[in-house]
């Protein structure tokens, strides 16, 4: 059945979609059976509705076939129903012509592939298109299904294969209904099943993730039913991944470890088949090389297991260089995952085995912070950060003396860092791996500290360097042409170390009386979280590689192997790894220029003698400049973590006055926009000083919000640049309360910036004008 029409703009009103035109037909279904029902247009964005003879409505479909025509296809009855052929934009757009058409959908009957036994595979091969039929559970998807038998109980495997289609499998028992499904349980996006059985008969329906006109023209696809051997199967290796942990929530853009526990739990070993196991982990956009490992006879054993870390560490497990934890970067706040998996291959490359474990957790938008009271100015505020469930997370700044006043952008970001370093650094600084270890008793050295750059941390420890060059006098040595004995080189290494071990005491002392003073209830100031900011980062940075270079000095001294003693090959195997990231000539080049010599020449010829000399003092260099070279990016992570990346004062005093410049976009004069729904719910906006008016995505307060807590929108463009995010809270006696945080991250109270508690439904009521500049997305 089939029929063309017109929508004029002067046609019925939609009864679904008020402003748009509408024309109703009736059909009637003789017998049951699966119907297609398409609306095409070439000039409109059609939108179908399907109703039963009494106008309840069934279903209804926007772009369910090419491009943005509509499509519903659905089993139905013997019976008369109703189609509204309308559309998605409206008279707006003008007058359309249409086709509409009705049809019996054939070829959706499965197809008997056969009865499975030992040896025996069944398989299937087709097609998805745009004309294929629609899945039985989501028929928006183009779906094949297939019965087989299975005579006798056993374990199924069932693997879907596509090139360039994204294969997903359902099985259905005939007795029991759906009993399994799966999207990603193959290798990369193919699909597999594997599961004990009972005898009888079942369907399995092959379609994809894709809905018809997301996926290419054609995806072709391989079905493979497959009887496994139970026998052999124990007798040959299966790697499973154990455990996955990551923490339970992160900060977008920031990255962290996901340490798992795998082990081999089958009677065989991988090196019985000549094979290998590939790691891989993934995630919302993550994409990481796979780690590949290739058996061997003392490794990957039957009943072996090996952890990443201790986070995943049993009893039976123990660690394997070549299993590493991976690291992971989201970029987008809400829940999140990640999966890791591994594929087992035998030496031919045919896959043998796959298992793979699901980690939810959450992603944040920034840093979470208990409530802190801090000293700014000689002035002390409360800072909170919190997170609501959408992972956004939003940081109030209140005077102490004075609630209701406005805190000044700079003060903000003063108080909201000086809160970051007292929850993030001050209260588990003992507990840091960068320096659990390290004595806290002996002699105390003062240091200081003049900031957490890599700049300021390298002028620190070019200092050192070169005071102890010069006071070793190997300078002259060479000079003179001796040798240099190694010896002597350690002993430079071991002087350095005591120094660097006596101003740890001296930094530990100070962040001792910090944490008494925080106990007692007094408020971090500004100029102490820099201080001790700084302090750390030196301590791990600079002092702890140092120290660690010392120690493994002594114990090669007292060790009867000496540097071949098991034990002190650990220790250097650690600074080695701490030593990896590169560090050349041009590293050395700027600790000389920081030093304030002009013989870069000599200096570097005397560095290469006294690493070949003693190699642990190029480690401990190397440890150091390495170590050096990532505080920058570490201080970053800080502060984007808290919103306050582009703070000049804070910058500043942390060392980096270059980087103390306005980079934000264009200003924009805004007011937020609010209105009361009909359902209880505030719908907000913002409109610009030329009157445009823009709602984000996400843009409503609920009625049921408790009292006090902030609801945040997504984000609001201004020319294609984010400008920020609108905040509102429900307050107790009834009122709301607006507020805008920017792209670079400031809070802005307008004034006026409350809603009443008895506002007219459906009015939009505004904010005081103010002033925002764009920026980089929040997300």
């Amino acid at each position: 059945m089939t029929t063309d029409g017109r929508w004029t703009t002067e046609d019925c009103d939609s009864q679904f979609r008020p402003g748009s035109d509408a024309h109703t037909y009736r059909f009637s279904v003789a017998g049951e059976g699966r119907v297609r029902i398409d609306l095409k247009s070439a000039d409109a964005d059609s939108y179908l509705y399907l109703l039963a003879e009494d106008g309840r409505l069934i279903t209804d479909n926007d772009d369910g076939g090419a491009g943005v025509d509509a499509r519903i296809e659905r089993d139905l009855s013997p019976g008369t129903y109703i189609v509204e052929a309308t559309t998605a934009g409206g008279r707006k757009r003008g007058p359309a012509d249409f086709s509409l058409s009705i049809s019996p959908v054939a070829g959706c009957d499965p197809v008997h592939i056969g009865s499975l036994t030992p040896g025996a595979d069944l398989t299937a091969s087709g097609s998805w298109t745009l004309d294929t039929c629609g899945s039985r559970f989501v028929v928006e998807h183009p779906a094949h299904s297939y019965l087989f038998d299975l005579p006798q109980d056993g374990r199924v495997r069932i693997d879907l294969t596509s090139e360039n289609g994204d294969p997903v499998l359902s099985l259905v028992s005939l007795a029991e209904g759906l009993i399994s499904a799966n999207d990603d349980g193959g290798e990369g996006t193919n699909s597999r099943i594997e599961r004990y059985l009972q005898a009888g008969t079942y369907l399995v329906e092959a379609t994809t993730y894709l809905e018809r006109d997301y996926q290419p023209l054609m995806a072709d696809f391989e079905l493979l039913v497959h009887l496994v051997d139970e026998n052999e199967r124990r007798e040959m290796p299966r790697i499973k991944i154990e455990e996955v942990h990551t923490p339970d929530s992160v900060v977008a853009g920031q990255p962290f470890d996901t340490h798992y526990r795998i082990g081999n739990v089958g009677d065989g070993g991988l090196a019985d088949i000549g094979g290998r196991a590939v790691l891989y982990i993934v995630g919302p956009r993550v994409f990481q090389e796979p780690i590949t490992i290739i058996a061997s006879e003392d490794h990957w054993g039957a009943g072996v297991s090996y952890h990443t870390g201790e986070e995943t560490a049993t009893a039976g497990s123990v660690e394997n260089e070549a299993v590493k934890p991976f690291e992971v970067t989201l970029n987008s706040p809400g829940p999140s995952w990640v999966f890791v998996a591994v594929i087992t291959e035998d030496s031919s490359g045919e896959e043998v085995g796959f298992y793979g474990q699901w980690q939810n957790l959450m992603v944040l938008s920034g840093t979470v912070l208990d409530e802190v009271r801090v000293e700014i100015d000689g002035m002390e505020y409360e800072v909170q950060a919190q997170a609501d469930d959408e992972g956004i997370v939003t940081t109030t700044v209140t005077s102490v003396a004075d609630e209701e006043s406005e805190v000044d952008p700079p003060v903000r970001a003063k108080a909201i860092y000086t809160a970051g370093v007292h929850t993030q650094v001050l209260e588990g600084i003992f507990e840091d791996p960068g320096i659990t270890g390290l004595s806290l008793t002996g002699r105390s050295m003062p240091v200081n500290v003049e900031g957490a750059s890599s700049e300021a941390l390298l002028e620190a420890f070019a200092a050192q360097y070169k005071s102890a060059i010069d006071a070793s006098g190997l300078a002259d040595s060479l000079d003179a042409e001796e040798a240099l004995l190694p010896t002597t080189i350690e002993d430079v290494v071991l002087d350095n170390s005591r120094t660097a071990s006596a101003h740890f005491v001296f930094l530990s002392q100070d962040w001792n009386s910090l944490q008494s003073r925080a106990r007692a209830g007094q408020s971090l100031s500004f100029e102490e979280a820099i201080e001790l900011h700084s302090q750390f980062a030196y301590a791990e940075r600079v002092l702890s590689p140092a120290i660690a270079a010392g120690e493994a000095v002594e114990a090669a001294r007292e060790a009867k192997q000496g540097w071949n003693d098991p034990d002190v090959e650990d220790m250097v195997d650690d600074l080695t790894d701490q030593a990896s990231c590169g560090s050349g000539a041009a590293d050395l080049q700027m600790v000389f220029e920081e030093a304030g010599t002009t013989d870069f020449a000599g200096l570097a010829r005397l560095d290469a003698e006294m690493r070949a000399a003693s190699p642990i003092f190029g480690l401990r260099n190397d440890a150091v400049l390495c170590a050096v070279g990532e505080a920058d990016i570490e201080t970053m992570r800080f502060l984007q973590g808290l919103a306050i990346a582009d703070s000049g004062k804070v910058l500043e005093a942390l060392g980096y006055p270059e980087l103390s410049v306005d980079v934000a976009g264009p200003l924009y004069r805004v007011r937020i926009i609010a209105r009361l729904g009909e359902d209880g719910r505030i719908e907000h906006g913002i409109e610009l000083s030329s009157g445009v008016q823009m709602v984000p995505s996400r843009r409503f307060l609920p009625a049921s919000s408790p009292a006090g807590r902030w609801r945040v929108s997504s984000d609001i463009t201004a020319d294609n640049d984010p400008i920020g995010r609108i905040h509102s809270r429900r307050l107790a006696d009834g009122r709301v309360e607006l507020a805008f945080v920017s792209a670079t991250g400031e809070m802005i109270t307008p004034n006026p910036r409350f809603l009443n508690a008895d506002i007219p439904t459906g009015v939009w009521l505004r904010s005081g004008e103010f002033s925002v500049a764009s920026g980089q997305s929040l997300e």
